[in-house]
């Protein structure tokens, strides 16, 4: 919703699409995307025949006072790149990184309290096969998701909860997912292109 026409304009001296800022509830949003051809050559627009590479950048930072008048600050930032989209490719990639702050202070009926949540995303070496004929999914690359919960009230000894959870695609219908949960590691199989995982 960030990248939408009319607010974005081409920056030569960058090279990219840069949109409007948008403040919204205490959070400012700044956002720009790139589009290159299969050359790597620079487009000034998205062209539906020869782009073929796009990378999108987003950061959103800022305060936010909730409804239990607490307040959270934020800084995230995600920068991704999808590739092979020009006419005529027979697979997509995908590339990227994302990573979330969250400092929260507040009050509830245990005490006053400071939560830190941090989260993470990197997404390597993807490939989603290009079909007519029905539903696809990765056939390559891997997805590692990290997130961490601070939570301390005052005086109180600090409660920390972990989780990394890594998806990795083997070219076969069934992709690993690995879970990692204060410690805990379980291995899983998660079926293609939908299901749960066992």
């Amino acid at each position: 919703p960030y990248l939408n026409g009319s607010s974005c304009a081409f920056v030569a001296a960058t090279g990219r699409m840069t949109c409007a800022t948008v403040t919204r509830g205490g959070l400012t949003i700044m956002s720009s995307v790139a589009y290159t051809n299969a050359a790597g050559t620079v487009q000034t627009a998205f062209d539906t025949l020869t782009t073929n590479t796009v990378n999108t950048q987003i950061s959103i930072t800022g305060t936010q006072t909730r409804r239990d008048s607490s307040t959270s600050t934020v800084a995230d930032s995600s920068n991704r790149t999808v590739g092979g989209l020009a006419k005529g490719s027979t697979q997509h990639t995908v590339n990227g990184t994302a990573i979330g702050n969250e400092t929260t202070n507040g009050k509830d009926s245990t005490g006053t309290f400071v939560a830190v949540r941090i989260a993470t995303d990197t997404t390597s070496g993807i490939i989603v096969p290009v079909s007519d004929t029905g539903r696809t999914y990765p056939t390559a690359g891997k997805i590692i998701r990290s997130m961490s919960v601070t939570l301390t009230y005052t005086g109180k000894t600090p409660q920390v909860s972990t989780e990394r959870e890594v998806i990795t695609y083997n070219g076969t219908n069934t992709a690993t997912l690995v879970i990692t949960q204060n410690g805990t590691t379980k291995t899983c199989t998660l079926p293609l292109p939908f299901g749960k995982p066992t």
